[in-house]
């Protein structure tokens, strides 16, 4: 086995050139004298940097002010404002879908399995567990999507749509064949260009099978026989994420046109994208100490209101961006999602946070839920108290008891014991709090369980929260007779989700 090395600063800063902006990140210059099959480094750089862009731009954006971890502001007509009151079309969607997910990131792992299957299958591998992730949460975003049919270029520009659950079945089949790859004889391996871990094939592994225990988490209400005992066999073999170190997320560098896209976003639309009270308030009811690596201090009102006390944090009220003059006296996103304030005003962070798509606090509230569902509420405490201990970490916060008890410590001693009738509540609440960030499961966790609640925005265009994404405009152009309608956007539209 050989290993393809490229120093990872250097492949981060190529795989970039693409990512000039995001809302345009796809201009290319070919050169004719150029081979255009990509080597296996290149074309794991490319798949990777789309999959981590694409979980911090539009998939986010849309899913976040969806499930109220964020408000949309900046007065009628900035597109967060209107997103927030359910002003999406289907043309919104063109980008995130067709350049973003699959003409981008899908394109880009099809190829590298293509390319590298028969010869280098530890690359395969790699690729088919990232192309599983991306379309279960592209299942999760639009219900019945391309799959079978889809990412066969010239041989097929018109796919058949899936159905989800047939979508999830096939997901896990990929995964598993991704699995086999990484164990496979392999005459080249990733190493430095795998930006995501490094080459270590164990933790591909690892995160493959606790990304088959959040698949099969989704459709707890409809397990199988065959699907429950998998979960039961995947938790029995031990051969799951274990520490921080296995989170499945992208880091960004501290270079322009390099930060990740969150802190992009925040630089290049100042005051459209803030915190949403539904988040902010949650953690102001429990003293969360995660708000000092969140949020920053609300600004003091004008005068001649007083000023707030110390430490106050203030969530924008989701739907109220179109209403009236735009306001910012609003807590502001800060050092978790955006990387370390390099000074005090709003552009001042250095943009190298990472994208987080699955972690390892998510990986223990899968199993607190899960043990809270089938009665194990002992095992379900200890994976609930895992979570939040996971979380306050990653958010550099203290969860130590001695000499004395720490904040995050404290802050866990204080949350009430799982009972029957909370426990599920108490699980996802925390979940949605500590998945700040992460795209797609906080609107799946509310849309699955009803939790955290979410009041309809303020003026929203639609009666009820949304429950699934529309269909972009051009694949209702390109591929008419395949599209599926989607007369309403508050309609249960995906397998696992049992409705209002």
């Amino acid at each position: 086995m050989r290993v393809l090395t490229l120093t990872k600063s250097v492949a981060l800063a190529a795989s970039f050139i693409a990512l000039n902006s995001c809302d345009n990140f796809l201009d290319v210059n070919v050169n004719p004298n150029v081979a255009l099959t990509a080597p296996p480094a290149n074309a794991l750089i490319a798949g990777e940097t789309h999959l981590g862009f694409l979980m911090g731009s539009d998939l986010h954006r849309y899913t976040s002010l969806i499930a109220q971890q964020f408000s949309g502001q900046g007065g009628s007509g900035a597109q967060p404002a209107e997103y927030d009151r359910y002003n999406i079309t289907a043309t919104d969607l063109n980008n995130a879908w067709r350049t973003g997910i699959y003409g981008g990131a899908q394109a880009d792992l099809q190829k590298l399995v293509e390319l590298t299957q028969s010869t280098s299958p530890h690359y395969a591998g790699v690729a088919k567990i990232m192309q599983g992730f991306l379309y279960s949460v592209t299942a999760d975003a639009f219900g019945d999507i391309p799959f079978k049919d889809a990412v066969k270029f010239a041989d097929n520009l018109q796919p058949v749509y899936d159905p989800s659950a047939e979508v999830y079945s096939g997901v896990i089949t990929l995964i598993n064949s991704g699995i086999e790859d990484l164990k496979a004889t392999s005459a080249f391996s990733p190493s430095a260009d795998d930006l995501i871990y490094g080459g270590d094939l164990k933790k591909w592994e690892r995160f493959a099978n606790t990304l088959k225990l959040r698949l099969y988490l989704h459709s707890f209400p409809l397990l199988s026989q065959t699907s429950n005992a998998e979960f039961a066999t995947l938790l029995a073999a031990g051969n799951v994420m274990n520490s921080n170190a296995d989170n499945f997320q992208l880091v960004f560098e501290a270079n322009a046109n390099k930060n990740n896209p969150i802190d992009q976003f925040e630089k290049a639309r100042v005051n459209q994208f803030f915190p949403s009270a539904t988040l902010v308030n949650l953690m102001n009811a429990k003293a969360d100490p995660r708000r000092a690596s969140y949020f920053t201090v609300a600004p003091n009102p004008p005068a001649p209101a007083p000023p707030l006390p110390a430490n106050t944090y203030i969530g924008a009220v989701n739907g109220t961006g179109v209403i009236g003059a735009p306001n910012t006296n609003f807590s502001r996103m800060s050092t978790y999602l955006r990387g370390t304030r390099t000074g005090t005003t709003v552009q001042a962070y250095e943009g190298a946070a990472p994208i987080r798509m699955l972690t390892f606090a998510e990986h223990n509230f899968i199993l607190a839920e899960y043990y809270a569902r089938i009665g194990n509420l002992a095992s379900a405490q200890i994976s609930f108290n895992a979570g939040i201990t996971a979380s306050m970490t990653m958010a550099g916060i203290e969860t130590s008891t001695t000499p004395t008890m720490s904040a995050g410590a404290v802050y866990i001693a204080s949350r009430p014991v799982l009972t029957t009738l909370t426990a599920v509540r108490q699980i996802i609440e925390e979940k949605f709090v500590a998945n700040f960030g992460v795209a797609v499961e906080p609107w799946t966790d509310y849309r699955r369980t009803n939790f955290p609640v979410l009041p309809v925005p303020v003026g929203a265009l639609q009666p009820s929260i949304l429950r699934i994404l529309p269909y972009p405009d051009l694949e209702r152009v390109a591929n008419p007779a395949n599209t599926p309608a989607r007369p309403s956007l508050t309609a249960s539209s995906v397998f696992w989700d049992p409705g209002m």
